[in-house]
């Protein structure tokens, strides 16, 4: 119904909708510029988090290559601008990137994932790593006497923040543009609400409180019979879509950076095959699968003859090299379900799934003959390399993983010992158990 009161109802409604959006703006902003900064530092200690455990090896054995590749890894990450890490004693021993501050005076008292600071455009993190448990083998002896929760070092990323500036003008400016067109709005409609838009209000208060308690999927309910009135509500559920989408879009980027750093915590960063942590797993579900359901798995030990000559006589590159040929070439000699992990050095060890005695014998003299006819050729000079290979049977009724591999690895040994470049089977896992 028409009513003669503008003059009245514009200073009676808009005053009251002015200050209203307001609130409600300054509310929003207050709501998403937290939203933003929580996401942005729980994605860096996510990233130096994850980053923590897949350095622990690097840092155990020294092995600076193979931290330089994990922290180009973490240089892809966006807003991740320099990485470094330090050992015990706080010295650095790969940085990539360049800090911009001296992080070591503070990071002795860091004991979990943390955010040192701010400096200027940059966020400062760390996180202590830790030394776990392993399997013995050659390789890992002298880290098996470490204590379970003993600190070999840290890792310390910087993060650009200059994203997360932006994206905090971007939101002052949505909000305030929607703010502005909002107070055009009802001042338009001021003269036709009357008494509905104290209704339409209270119903916009209700939604601002539960977006501020953090109900991120609140929505205005469209009921009103005006059409102007309708689209303010709709530009309320528009803007708290607009908030909703972007939390979402930062989860699902944290959820990606996450997922990647899992990855590499899981894989050799050099031949891309799975590491000593997944084949520890592995193993340790195949012996589960032999006790439950009788599984006939085997387990090769494969160790590199005269890889130390390619690597001494032509440098690591062309070993890393080696190491990436044999790795493709065993993958082809094997079966689609059998699995082939790099566990350090010139070590690979292969599950064999559901093989019997004699295939698995089979498969270990093929890959033997396979390593041992390679010709590795290196700026002009070739190299010939041979293959020791233990092989035992995966049988978890009274053996655990670790014996498991303890015996594969003795096999290994005495094929090496027995002239190198042969399969070697233990006398008691040539029992036949097809």
């Amino acid at each position: 119904m028409k009513t003669s009161l503008k003059p009245l109802l514009l200073s009676a409604v808009i005053l009251p909708a002015a200050l209203l959006a307001t609130v409600i703006s300054m509310v929003f902003i207050a709501f998403g510029l937290r939203a933003l900064d929580t996401e942005f530092e729980e994605r860096g200690l996510g990233i130096v988090s994850f980053l923590a455990p897949a350095a622990e090896y690097g840092l155990i054995s020294g092995n600076r290559p193979a931290l330089d590749a994990l922290a180009f890894g973490v240089l892809e990450q966006r807003d991740v601008v320099a990485i470094a890490f330090f050992d015990a004693e706080v010295r650095p021993l790969v940085q990539s990137g360049r800090l911009s501050s001296t992080p070591q005076a503070t990071l002795s008292e860091v004991n979990s994932p943390v955010i040192l600071g701010k400096e200027g455009e940059r966020m400062v993190l760390a996180a202590p790593v830790m030394a776990l448990p392993l399997a013995i083998d050659d390789l890992m002896r002298d880290v098996a006497a470490l204590d379970d929760t003993s600190r070999i070092g840290w890792t310390v990323i910087e993060l650009d923040t200059r994203s997360l500036e932006r994206s905090k003008q971007d939101m002052w400016f949505r909000t305030l543009l929607v703010t502005a067109l909002a107070l055009m709005v009802t001042a338009w409609l001021a003269t036709s609400l009357a008494g509905r838009f104290s209704d339409v209000i209270a119903r916009l208060a209700g939604a601002v409180d539960a977006l501020r308690a953090g109900r991120l999927d609140i929505v205005v309910e469209e009921a009103s019979d005006i059409r102007e009135l309708r689209t303010l509500q709709q530009g309320f559920n528009q803007m708290a879509r607009s908030i909703s989408e972007s939390q979402a879009t930062l989860q699902a980027r944290v959820d990606e950076a996450t997922a990647q750093l899992a990855h590499l915590a899981l894989h050799d960063p050099l031949t891309g095959l799975p590491n000593r942590r997944a084949f520890e797993q592995a193993l340790d579900d195949a012996v589960i699968l032999s006790r439950r359901a009788g599984d006939r798995d085997a387990l090769c030990f494969i160790d590199l003859d005269r890889f130390k000559i390619v690597n001494d006589t032509a440098g690591h590159a062309a070993g890393d090299e080696l190491l990436r040929q044999v790795g493709e070439l065993i993958r082809k000699h094997v079966r689609a379900s059998d699995h082939l992990y790099r566990i350090g050095g010139d070590e690979f060890v292969l599950i064999l799934r559901g093989c019997g005695q004699e295939e698995a014998r089979k498969i270990a003299e093929n890959l033997r003959e396979a390593v041992s006819t390679l010709k590795f050729d290196w700026e002009g000079t070739a190299f010939t390399i041979g293959a020791s290979i233990g092989l035992v049977r995966i049988l978890g009724e009274d053996k655990s993983a670790a014996d498991i591999l303890v015996a594969a690895d003795l096999a290994c040994y005495a094929a090496k010992k027995g002239g190198r470049n042969q399969v070697h089977e233990p006398v008691a896992a040539a029992d036949s158990c097809d």
